[in-house]
């Protein structure tokens, strides 16, 4: 064969390499296609990892990096152990060609076949291109699987993600859409990606913001009036070449809840701290004006005592919700619930005798629950002392322990407060467990509180695992109850 149609054939061979990075692809082609342009009855390929450097002719191709040639038939008595397989098996003549890769050799290339002396400085040529060309294949196969674990795993990380991601490219086309797009857009990820932006994002908020081309973030309504966060950001090749951009969206309803809910307290408390010091400032302006010669002085001196207490009062249970809140004070020990029902009870009747209100008491004589005993006791003494307050003269508070939750029938301990005051109306029941929400009517106006107390009952009973309700009806009285778990 020429040497013109052997590197025609050589070219062909080349090629054939390049359409596939797989190597066992590589290692098919060679072995179908090599023989067209080398003579050759036996074509192997001998990693360094697997070969002796020094040993056999492998070893001194890798070893000096050159192109060797060997006629096998006359060197039997140094030949090594592969050299005598190749003999065996009726091979003559051997050309070996190093495989590079840059200053580093990866193997050798080793061509044998049963005719001495077979191999011309022609056949070195096409073997030493061949060699060049399988190394730059393998090369491209090397840098074929890392890319491909790198986007493996770039696909890994993305897809398991919380917060969505779409990234488009400058021409405005969806180039990934990861699987959170799904339950945040509600939109197929495999169904956007490819499609220009108005198509993919029809009716989202988002599609302006990448439309726009400029990195930054805004807030994006979500199609189940969730509230979210995107973060738009410029995506470009470690060469500084412009991909596109992609948006990242971060659910954040629960962080806006919270900040209205800080702003409403601070609106709420700010609202309650200021009646009291405008009271106790125009009081202390008086008292100034008149001195203490004026009949209304010791009155005016109550009205600032009463005033700075309900301060007080609205400042300690402010730390009283944010210590139960956090978790940090609840230290649960076996407890009788009898003496704090009694010591509660006590505490309260001063108060109801003034106002002619009965109150009775109904319950087991022990009832053992897991607790934190001061809590659970400022617990009855929020609802007992809400039922004397807001009963009328001559009404009733009763008080009843039972063993048994009426919602499910298990085991469990229920207390339950009923008065026969001035009930709470339909519309205000939902809401008597929120921060700083009273009930407000003619009846309550002149009722001192601060709004607090059932917000904090209700967190001190689900702090043990409990729950807390209540049922009312306007003129004829209030029942609360909780129950804590046996």
């Amino acid at each position: 064969m020429s040497l013109s149609r052997r590197l025609t054939r050589l070219c062909e061979i080349l090629i054939a390499l390049s359409a596939s990075p797989i190597p066992s692809h590589l290692f098919q082609t060679l072995a179908d296609q090599a023989g067209g342009a080398i003579a050759c009855d036996f074509l192997g390929l001998s990693p360094v990892r697997l070969c002796a450097l020094d040993e056999g002719v492998p070893g001194l191709s890798i070893q000096s990096g050159r192109v060797v040639v060997r006629d096998l038939g006359t060197e039997l008595d140094h030949a090594t152990e592969l050299e005598r397989s190749w003999v065996a098996r009726g091979l003559r003549a051997a050309l070996i060609a190093p495989v590079r890769r840059g200053g580093d050799v990866l193997g050798a290339l080793c061509f044998a076949t049963r005719e001495p002396g077979t191999y011309t400085p022609d056949d070195i040529q096409v073997a030493t291109l061949m060699a060049a060309g399988l190394s730059a294949a393998l090369e491209t196969s090397r840098a074929y699987q890392a890319l491909a674990d790198e986007r493996s795993t770039l696909a890994a990380v993305v897809g398991s993600m919380q917060d969505a991601v779409v990234m488009a490219n400058q021409d405005g086309i969806v180039l990934l859409a990861n699987p959170a797009v799904r339950p945040m857009l509600n939109l197929e990820p495999e169904a956007i990606t490819g499609l220009p932006l108005p198509d993919a994002l029809t009716k989202e908020p988002l599609r302006a913001l990448l439309e726009a081309g400029c990195p930054g973030t805004g807030e994006v309504a979500l199609p189940d009036g969730r509230t979210a966060q995107a973060s738009v950001v410029p995506v470009s090749t470690p060469y500084g070449e412009m991909v596109g951009l992609a948006a990242i969206l971060r659910d954040i309803t629960l962080l806006k809840e919270l900040e209205n809910m800080k702003d409403e307290l601070v609106r709420a408390v700010s609202h309650d701290l200021k009646n009291p010091l405008t009271v106790i400032h125009a009081t202390a302006q008086l008292l100034l004006r008149t001195g203490p010669t004026d009949p209304r002085f010791a009155t005016w001196c109550e009205r600032i005592m009463k005033t700075s207490d309900y301060m007080t009062e609205l400042i300690t249970d402010l730390l009283d919700l944010g210590k139960i809140e956090s978790g940090l004070e609840l230290a649960a020990e076996e407890v009788d619930l009898n003496p704090l029902v009694t010591d509660v009870m006590a505490t309260l009747q001063p108060q109801a005798e003034t106002r002619d209100i009965a109150i009775t008491v109904e319950m087991p004589e022990h009832v053992a629950v897991s607790a934190n005993p001061g809590r659970i006791k400022q617990a009855l003494l929020n609802l007992g002392g809400n039922a004397v307050k807001y009963t009328r003269p001559g009404g009733s508070v009763a008080i009843a322990v039972s063993m048994t939750d009426p919602a499910t029938s298990a085991p469990a301990v229920v207390v339950t407060l009923t008065d026969t005051g001035l009930g709470i109306p339909a519309a205000a029941l939902p809401h008597v467990f929120e921060k700083f929400y009273r009930v407000k009517s003619e009846a309550t106006s002149d009722i001192p509180g601060t709004g607090l107390g059932l917000a904090i009952t209700k967190s001190i009973i689900e702090a043990h695992g409990g729950r807390i309700w209540a049922e009312s009806q306007e003129g004829k009285g209030s029942t609360f109850a909780f129950c804590l778990p046996r």
